[in-house]
């Protein structure tokens, strides 16, 4: 999938691209059948709300899963990640973020690149997420905000005072009024199977979910190669995979076995 002179200068200024209904229903179908499976899976890492009843994250879902192994390396994924990231890519994490009715929690505006820069001593991460809707995303179910063109000031200092949120890495709520005062706030929205694509930089968080519908989301961090985490800092590979190994996109007979041989 080649992308346009057009999706890439929008990229370039808003900081992430929107590709409604990229994967079809039956094919979320598929990969929502995994989700079970993933989840009784003990090396899978997992994280709870604040009920600690309530999963709110699980972790390295593509490290000893064949369909999510596949979606990594799936070019309407892959192929356009590396147009926008403009490099060889290894995962750096997967993810699939629950965010059930009525009890998925929120997350704090912030940006990924500083967890990055913090946990693994990258100085310049380079990459981004990609997002794949596995239900339909509407504005009450909690979507994520996104504010456009932040990526373009850099890793920002994290908050240091008590009107932050709950993360070290926060951004100032005094920072984010600034940026949404001039650039604003967006929150796209669309059927399960659309994909967005997001630099590491840019500004996002998102409410809780208190609605009767789930908003699950897989989500791929693709790292450049050029990124390597110091060994005094690596965490569990499920967190941090230590395999810099650049991704292949798949081929057409791999993608014609992906939906259809489990």
């Amino acid at each position: 999938m080649k992308l346009t002179t057009e999706a890439l200068k929008s990229y370039e200024e808003q900081g992430f691209l929107f590709i409604p209904e990229c994967f079809s229903r039956e094919e979320i179908s598929v990969i929502c059948d995994q989700l079970p499976i993933v989840m009784d899976d003990e090396a899978v890492g997992r994280v709870l709300e604040d009920d600690q009843k309530t999963l709110r994250t699980l972790y390295g879902v593509h490290l000893n899963n064949k369909i999510f192994r596949d979606l990594v390396r799936h070019p309407r994924l892959l192929a356009v990640a590396q147009q926008l990231f403009a490099s060889d890519l290894y995962v750096f994490r997967s993810k699939i973020v629950m965010k059930p009715a009525f009890t998925g929690g929120m997350w704090g505006w912030h940006q990924d690149s500083a967890f990055a820069q913090y946990y693994e001593q990258i100085p310049s991460p380079k990459g981004g997420n990609v997002i794949l809707f596995l239900d339909e995303v509407n504005e009450f179910n909690g979507p994520v905000y996104y504010i456009p063109g932040s990526h373009q000031q850099g890793i920002l200092e994290p908050a240091t005072s008590a009107s932050t949120t709950n993360s070290s890495l926060a951004i100032a709520q005094e920072t984010i009024a600034q940026f949404a005062s001039v650039q604003g706030i967006v929150a796209p929205k669309g059927l399960a199977g659309s994909v967005l694509f997001v630099h590491y930089d840019t500004l996002h968080g998102s409410v809780a979910n208190i609605s009767p519908w789930d908003r699950r989301n897989f989500v791929i961090t693709y790292s450049s190669i050029e990124n390597s985490a110091l060994p005094n800092k690596q965490r569990p590979a499920f967190l941090s995979n230590p395999d810099l190994t650049p991704l292949i996109a798949l081929s057409q007979d791999e993608l014609d076995r992906i939906f259809t041989q489990q």
